[in-house]
């Protein structure tokens, strides 16, 4: 993956108030260790342009900065990496930080992880049980958004090489629905939500004519 990063002055010129604009910060440390600073950065930014999401899967960062968009429209969300990896401003593991979603509530409004949290997958690459993360989170008053899909991934057997069926199980399967997908194909969510947007019409529709 390569990383791009533009001026504020640069990113600002390419806006278009349509749009919505998301914010990853990953390594807001590294560029600490650097003397740059992204808190400044996303500030400058977001006094251009209006910032829909800005993401960091670093505690230190987004609770620094929370108090600063807590009256904007802007949404900050907490990004999960790997259950077994350190989050390094708390020292904790982000499964350990998984536990705890109403500390997350404090500095965020909405969570993103990968999707392998939501429906673990088997060595065999078979589906497990769908876990409860997507009813914790929203019961905690978070929204919560499902990462790392890709369609030229490998993905559970149980989709049938769809990338579409894999989305759309996240998306509505009668038990849960994320709040929004991370893809690298962003046509393939697009999709999959046209495609439930057409059956509800065509319901609305039948319903419609069953009572007229």
């Amino acid at each position: 993956m390569l990383t791009f990063f533009l001026s504020a002055q640069i990113l600002t010129s390419y806006y278009f108030p349509t749009e919505t604009i998301v914010l990853f910060v990953q390594h807001d440390i590294f560029y600490s260790q650097h003397n740059l600073s992204m808190r400044s950065y996303v500030l400058s930014v977001s006094k251009r342009i209006i910032v829909s999401y800005l993401s960091s899967p670093e505690v230190g960062f987004l609770s620094g900065i929370s108090a600063r968009f807590r009256k904007s429209r802007t949404k900050l969300v907490f990004r999960f990496l790997g259950e077994d990896v350190v989050e390094p401003s708390t020292n904790q593991t982000y499964g350990s930080l998984l536990k705890n979603l109403t500390f997350i509530k404090t500095f965020a409004s909405g969570i993103l992880v990968p999707k392998q949290y939501i429906w673990p997958v088997t060595p065999q690459n078979y589906l497990q049980p769908y876990t409860s993360i997507v009813m914790d989170a929203h019961k905690a008053g978070l929204e919560i958004f499902a990462g790392d899909f890709a369609n030229d991934a490998v993905i559970s057997y149980n989709y049938s090489y769809s990338p579409l069926a894999e989305q759309l199980s996240f998306i509505d399967n009668g038990v849960f629905s994320v709040d929004g997908v991370v893809s690298d194909f962003p046509i393939t969510p697009s999709e999959a939500i046209g495609n439930i947007l057409l059956l509800c019409s065509k319901m609305y529709y039948q319903i419609g004519d069953h009572f007229t």
